[in-house]
């Protein structure tokens, strides 16, 4: 008795071709789904290198591309002490502030974040809880948030602003920045 596994059988050419082009679409099939597999892999991270980190009065943010670091406002409080202001394209401190944390001219369609901190701890957070809502500042009539945290044995107080036309995008980067926080002593 032969064994079915030495069993010759003779193929056509009109046999195989059919089978090849399946194998064909198939094996295009899985080249294609690895391409678009890598393609969600990679463009992530690429987003991700755009982003910068900025860091200041031993702080930083991470921000991304069209965001800069902002220069401090003038100001003669020492405690709590502005650290480090971030800001969308026309963000630029003002002349005369009357307030530490709405210091900052905030662009109709952009966002400033603004990290103060304080010499001493008295306990607090140890996440943020940023919400955007209006009249969250004294000095600031747009949208705001605002969260204290307690780091290192200091605390801060991360707040941003946005502008009253900036869209969805802005808001979200924004609050990103915000959220992005952290002490590099």
């Amino acid at each position: 008795m032969r064994s079915p596994l030495s069993h010759r059988r003779d193929y056509s050419e009109a046999q195989i071709a059919p089978t090849m082009r399946v194998m064909s679409f198939r094996r295009l099939r899985s080249l294609g789904f690895a391409a678009l597999l890598a393609l969600v892999v990679a463009v992530p991270a690429i987003a991700a290198d755009s982003d910068v980190v900025v860091k200041s009065g031993g702080v930083s943010l991470t921000i991304p591309d069209g965001w800069a670091k902002v220069d401090r406002a003038p100001s003669d409080v020492i405690d709590p002490r502005t650290l480090l202001v971030v800001g969308t394209k026309g963000a630029r401190p003002l002349a005369n502030p009357t307030c530490q944390v709405a210091a900052y001219r905030v662009p109709a369609d952009g966002a400033v974040v603004v990290v103060i901190g304080w010499k001493d701890s008295f306990g607090g957070p140890r996440q943020l809880n940023l919400k955007l809502r209006r009249n969250t500042f004294e000095c600031f009539d747009g949208r705001g948030a605002a969260s204290q945290i307690t780091r290192g044995g200091h605390d801060y107080q991360v707040s941003v602003m946005v502008g009253d036309k900036a869209d969805a995008d802005t808001v979200a980067a924004a609050l990103a920045v915000g959220r992005s926080f952290a002490v590099v002593r």
